[in-house]
């Protein structure tokens, strides 16, 4: 569901997973029942030890359930080389994880097809079980992210709710292009790029098989020299979010707690990066961000950025600009 970019939403904040069943039930929960929804997480990466608690999810499982809606878990499989690469593959992980239908009381749904969904100029494989439901339920993990500088909600939806095919898109869509003319040969580029898909000596070389699509060099080039293939890694991020939601009922839970340098998608997210910090409920995807960030900076300012060299509040303003209000009131439970 679309906010005016002006709208104050209502973000409720909590130090324990406990009084999710009373923020939900302040965001409307009752709306949700009769109705097959898919609950949207990342249920985390083999050997990661951060990923969101299968307790906390059933907390919100248990709810759903008890105001007559229909739940069930709802990943996406992935593109790198990864047991959740295929469906079967992450099944297992889920169950390892905590996440099995005998532990949180319904299925597990992993989706590998999508339908696709213009937006922004482009076109977004919507996964199908995203695309066919009216409404969601977001679970996010906050914590770093060493290309989008933090993952929350958007970042959930934006890699997460499509299909492998839209997830290289994105990072396609973020590949440098090359002006020679306006190139110094200052190897900033190169400093900043985490794959060695460039280098500069005499000339600029790129390797474009090495290169993930994480746009940090085309942010660095200080001359104008590079410019994105189609466009950022945090708009694409936005685009896909608003593909995945336009239409929908969706409420969102961040927990701020194990807040990591890196994704829950690294084996090895280590260091903690910010003390726990509770838990955020809302109907409104830019403004759990915007006040997740926030809360965080309160503690440990600008943690992300200095951790990754990139501004997480991008594609906060990005998703913004979809018309999705990051302006809130946080209410404390």
């Amino acid at each position: 569901m679309i906010n005016n970019s002006d709208v104050m939403t209502e973000v409720y904040f909590f130090s324990k997973a406990q009084k999710l069943s009373h923020a939900l039930d302040l965001l409307g929960i009752t709306d949700f029942k009769g109705v097959k929804v898919p609950v949207k997480l990342h249920m985390g990466e083999p050997c990661n030890r951060y990923y969101i608690s299968p307790s906390t999810v059933k907390l919100v499982i248990d709810k759903l359930k008890d105001v007559g809606a229909q739940p069930f878990l709802f990943d996406t499989t992935v593109v790198y080389s990864s047991p959740r690469s295929t469906k079967e593959g992450y099944a297992e992980v889920a169950d390892q994880h905590g996440f099995g239908e005998n532990n949180m009381g319904c299925k597990v749904v992993i989706g590998d097809e999508g339908i696709e969904t213009a937006e922004g100029g482009c076109n977004f494989e919507v996964a199908k079980e995203l695309y066919e439901s009216t409404h969601m339920v977001v679970i996010s993990h906050v914590k770093g992210h060493m290309y989008a500088g933090f993952g929350g909600a958007i970042k959930n939806l934006g890699m997460g709710g499509v299909t492998k095919n839209t997830k290289r898109m994105i990072h396609v869509m973020s590949r440098p292009m090359f002006l020679l003319e306006k190139c110094e040969l200052c190897g900033s580029c190169a400093d900043v790029c985490l794959c060695h898909a460039i280098s500069v000596d005499s000339e600029w070389q790129f390797n474009k098989g090495a290169c993930d699509g994480c746009g940090k060099c085309v942010a660095a080039c200080p001359t104008g020299a590079l410019s994105y293939k189609v466009m950022d890694l945090h708009k694409g991020l936005a685009l896909s979010a608003k593909a995945c939601i336009t239409g929908k009922r969706v409420l969102y839970v961040n927990a701020l707690v194990n807040i990591a340098r890196d994704c829950d998608c690294d084996p090895c997210p280590d260091p903690i990066v910010c003390p726990d910090i509770g838990y955020l409920a809302s109907s409104g995807i830019a403004a759990i961000d915007r006040a997740s960030l926030e809360l965080i900076d309160k503690i440990k300012p600008r943690v992300f950025e200095e951790a990754h060299g990139v501004d997480p509040y991008i594609q906060v303003r990005y998703v913004q600009e979809l018309g999705f209000s990051s302006s809130y009131e946080l209410i404390k439970l």
